[in-house]
């Protein structure tokens, strides 16, 4: 009885799963032997079990490197050089742990593409001992993990589950991330070189894939080196890192970073007006209380920018004199919104300043974070990636993404702009994080769609 209770079970969400995406799981049931799962599985076993969390640090010209990225710079270089022995490819480890790979064009007039992945994994959630655990035939239930976690497809982390019974899933053990963020990404691309690679038929431009590190500090364009992908910026960008199974990127925020500093000399507060004291914490206060509140973070939603005054530290005293920095973040999509949340920044500046004469105001420069890709992207390849997905039996639709990717940091260092395409992560960040090893296939097949598509195009592929 227990046993035909649980094939109803079974059966009942299959049902369901097929009724809510049936283009996902008719395509990736049938079309994915054991041996390919099993390889793929294999693949990412091997590079989630590499601690490569990258660490943060408040110095943003800083660039660290832990020796888990080193490791894992050092495993895909040795996987790529292996499938590349013997044909015109290149590989290079970089010097900054980065893995450049170029697959010269076998045709012309074809025009060139780059993929990237990023190899780091965030510092947000426990790392250490990274356990993967392979799920193979997930039944549909709820996953025990041998640290005491429950994944289930009734939660949030766990939602897209109902989307994978019968298919292999991975977890961690429960205790640390499992780094699918982006090591799903990293995947997708070394399986991608060797599908490329193999068929010698297939017709392409110039093809460059970029594995970055320090992404999940923000820092993945720091010590990109345009020399290794052709000295410039490829015709077309795209970035292997997403969490939408039904969804890529096509616009993002442009994200811009300020420091305000306000520097005061210090008194007793009884003989505040005869020696000009100057609170730089009130005055500090007064000007984040300047932002008006329809532009904080928590009433901004869809394509709405903010400014978020986030962080406000004292610095030591010296000289007779105190000081107190304020970090500002501003996000926006629309250039014009960005100039009018810097008139605000400006104008609250300038308040500050008639408010407390006493205070001197020093602001920093504007740091460019990230840019959105749309300014950049090539306006003809979102229809050409729904295309692409279209003909691997898998619906795509662009999104505006409320943050930013590995492309967005390429976009502010000045390169062109790409989309954000699902890699197979889920629940990244956090001890819940998984994959599913058809999703990974499937991108696999999207991407080589796009490869192939472009190829087609030709010159006639829109480049802006």
């Amino acid at each position: 009885m227990k046993k035909l209770i649980q094939n109803i079970k079974m059966a009942g969400l299959m049902a369901m799963a097929l009724i809510a995406w049936p283009t996902t799981i008719t395509a990736q049931s049938a079309k994915y032997d054991a041996k390919t799962v099993n390889a793929v599985t294999e693949r990412f076993v091997a590079y989630a079990k590499i601690n490569s969390q990258g660490t943060d640090t408040s110095d943003m010209d800083a660039f660290p490197l832990n020796p888990g990225q080193r490791e894992m710079a050092r495993k895909v270089e040795a996987d790529l050089q292996a499938i590349l022995r013997g044909t015109s490819a290149t590989v290079t480890r970089s010097e900054s742990e980065y893995v450049y790979v170029k697959i010269p064009a076998n045709a012309k007039g074809i025009p060139s593409v780059m993929f990237m992945a990023h190899l780091d994994v965030t510092p947000e959630a426990p790392g250490g001992n990274i356990t993967p655990v392979v799920h193979r035939g997930y039944d549909g239930g709820d996953l025990h993990l041998p640290s005491g976690l429950v994944l289930s497809p009734t939660t949030p982390q766990g939602r897209h589950l109902a989307q994978c019974v019968g298919k292999t899933v991975i977890t961690s053990d429960g205790s640390t991330v499992l780094g699918a963020d982006d090591k799903t990404g990293c995947t997708v691309l070394v399986t991608l070189i060797e599908r490329i690679t193999r068929n010698r038929k297939m017709r392409h431009g110039d093809l460059y894939f970029v594995f970055s590190q320090n992404e999940d500090i923000g820092r993945a364009a720091d010590r990109f080196e345009a020399k290794y992908v052709g000295g410039g910026s490829p015709d077309v960008v795209i970035d292997i890192d997403g969490d939408a199974p039904t969804h890529f990127s096509v616009a993002n925020f442009t994200a811009v970073g300020r420091t305000y500093r306000f520097v005061g000399k210090e008194a007793h507060p009884g003989d505040a007006y005869a020696r000009k004291y100057g609170d730089v914490l009130t005055a500090a206060a007064y000007f984040i209380g300047q932002i008006a509140p329809q532009k904080h973070p928590s009433a901004s939603r869809g394509e709405q920018g903010y400014i978020h005054c986030y962080t406000m530290t004292p610095v030591v005293t010296t000289d007779g004199e105190s000081s107190t920095e304020v970090r500002v973040r501003m996000r926006y999509f629309d250039k014009l919104e960005g100039d009018t949340l810097r008139t605000m920044l400006n104008d609250a500046e300038a308040s500050v300043k008639t408010a407390y004469p006493n205070v001197r105001v020093e602001a920093t420069p504007e740091v460019l974070q990230y840019e959105n890709v749309a300014y950049s992207m090539p306006s003809s390849l979102t229809q050409l990636i729904v295309k692409s997905a279209k003909e691997c039996s898998l619906t795509l639709k662009p999104r505006s993404e409320r943050g930013g990717t590995t492309s967005a940091m390429m976009a502010a260092k000045g390169l062109r702009g790409g989309p954000c395409l699902y890699s197979g992560q889920q629940a990244e960040h956090s001890v819940y994080e998984w994959t599913c090893v058809e999703d990974m296939l499937q991108m696999t097949d999207v991407a080589e769609a796009i490869v192939r598509n472009i190829a087609r195009e030709g010159g006639s592929f829109y480049i802006k």
